[in-house]
């Protein structure tokens, strides 16, 4: 089964693509499967009538390190000068009428990890990126998997900053391109995506008046069949339970978990309040290392229309605190 879409931009796609994941409850329609923290869909197609779009990525509690990370994790600076010639050589001067479709294939990405902590053990995320001009200019991204309520903006930031690369080099300006997006599997993660819940004040009153009665929300019932929501009640009621204890951030053995909560903490609250639960100092499991075990500051805006690949040519000198990636 394809499970196509249409919207008007990328923006407006991931918001009603959360609200699906989350709020959904019929299976084969909503989700395709919900197992552990997830919910999932299987072959989408994402159709937007322009690639353009602006959002202010902090919305996703990422940092701008985590834009260019990605850039240079995805990326291939060889394989985008090579698409660049193509774009310039068929496309530039030549209106829409030059046929043809200028594909750059994104970098291979290994998994990282031993054991149950691989990360991305299945390989790249973001496959491909392609342009094309006629009948109608297009940016086509094509992925394995994402999350929506968190890497999937940041996924479709990539594209449309693409787009502003070969509108660039043509001249066809970007909201006029369209965009479409190929997706083998689309998830919503009960703690990773909470940034899109939390961070609005509606779904997190909502979640706050369901968080005792979750059990509810069970996939196995014929009332409130709603695996998504219940997933991300089962992150909430972790976070509160840490919070309920006085847990310090030290003291949480989960790192990916940890980062949801501070940002969740400086973001919603304030840094002022996430102070009271500064310390501890339980090492990791593996490698003896104390976790930081301070507050987060506030997050600086990132806005989309911002955004450039500049970052390939520019020295890596900087840690990035959000390694969470798609599984």
């Amino acid at each position: 089964m394809i499970h196509s879409y249409s919207y008007n931009n990328p923006l407006e796609a991931h918001d009603a693509m959360c609200e699906q994941l989350v709020f959904g409850d019929t299976p084969g329609k909503d989700y395709d499967w919900t197992h552990g923290t997830e919910v999932g869909l299987h072959n989408v197609g994402i159709h937007c009538e322009t690639v353009d779009f602006n959002a202010d990525l902090k919305q996703i509690w990422v940092l701008p390190s985590r834009w260019r990370k990605m850039v240079r994790d995805y990326i291939n600076p060889n394989q985008l000068e090579h698409v660049s010639n193509l774009i310039t050589d068929r496309f530039a001067g030549k209106g829409r009428q030059a046929r043809g479709i200028a594909v750059m294939r994104t970098n291979l990405i290994q998994g990282r990890g031993v054991g149950r902590n691989v990360r991305r053990r299945w390989g790249s995320c973001m496959l491909s990126l392609s342009f094309r001009a006629t009948p109608v200019p297009t940016i086509t991204l094509h992925s394995r998997t994402t999350y929506f309520g968190y890497l999937a903006l940041m996924d479709m930031a990539v594209a449309r900053t693409f787009g502003q690369h070969c509108s660039d080099l043509t001249g066809i300006p970007v909201k006029d391109m369209e965009f479409v997006w190929t997706l083998e599997l689309a998830q919503f993660h009960g703690f990773r995506s909470l940034a899109w819940m939390l961070g609005n004040d509606d779904n997190r009153a909502e979640m706050l008046e369901h968080i005792d009665n979750r059990r509810d929300f069970s996939p196995l019932m014929k009332k409130g069949n709603q695996p998504g929501f219940r997933k991300a009640l089962d992150g909430f009621a972790r976070i509160k339970q840490s919070d309920d204890e006085g847990k310090l951030y030290g003291d949480e053995r989960f790192s990916s978990f940890l980062r949801v909560r501070k940002r969740y903490h400086t973001e919603v609250f304030g840094e002022e309040y996430a102070q009271q639960f500064v310390g501890g100092e339980i090492p990791h499991p593996r490698t003896g290392v104390i976790k930081e075990s301070g507050t987060f500051a506030p997050l600086p805006s990132l806005w989309v229309h911002d955004l450039d690949f500049s970052a390939l040519s520019a020295p890596v000198d900087e840690p990035d605190d959000d390694e969470d990636d798609d599984e």
